[in-house]
């Protein structure tokens, strides 16, 4: 009795590594905000939304939804620091490099910061989409980043910062455990 006790157990113990092998991946999540500072600017003052980021084999999946953004495009990308103390989110630091020391560009420039997401489009009603890929990242490598939206356009290309404007609204990355 005591040996089919055993098997059994065994048998539990194989299932749920196996169940568990096949549970959604790990994800992070960001709360996006306004910056203190986005009073001085009253078409951005009510920015928000939530992503997720979801990895996917080598890559990391970044979708969500932003609201209360001025209609047309804004860059977006992952600062080096998650501190939004300053009231013009500066504390977040330039754009996170992934350690290398590579220039400003778009998300597909053959070189650019890993953090380089480009632009997000706001619609007439201030709603933006976010669906994109930072490759060869691992959901860990986000943990202590934010994410930070700027004012203009990115033009993917100037250093630092792609010429994006100020900083409006970001927040931290919280990767999940």
């Amino acid at each position: 009795m005591l040996r089919l006790t055993c098997i059994a157990c065994l048998v539990c113990i194989a299932a749920s590594f196996s169940f568990a092998a096949d549970s959604p991946t790990a994800q992070a999540t960001c709360k996006v905000e306004p910056a203190k500072a986005a009073a001085t600017q009253p078409s951005n003052t009510s920015v928000s939304g939530n992503l997720q980021f979801t990895q996917q084999d080598q890559d990391v999946h970044v979708t969500g939804d932003i609201t209360g953004l001025s209609p047309g495009k804004h860059g977006i990308h992952i600062h080096q620091k998650d501190d939004m103390s300053d009231p013009h989110l500066v504390s977040a630091g330039p754009h996170w490099d992934n350690g290398g020391k590579h220039h400003h560009g778009g998300p597909d420039s053959a070189e650019h910061h890993a953090g380089d997401l480009g632009n997000l489009t706001a619609d007439d009603s201030g709603k933006a989409h976010v669906d994109a890929i930072l490759h060869n990242t691992k959901l860990q490598d986000l943990a202590g980043h934010s994410v930070i939206i700027h004012a203009g356009e990115d033009d993917m290309k100037t250093d630092p910062a792609g010429n994006s404007g100020g900083r409006v609204a970001g927040g931290p990355i919280e990767v999940q455990k």
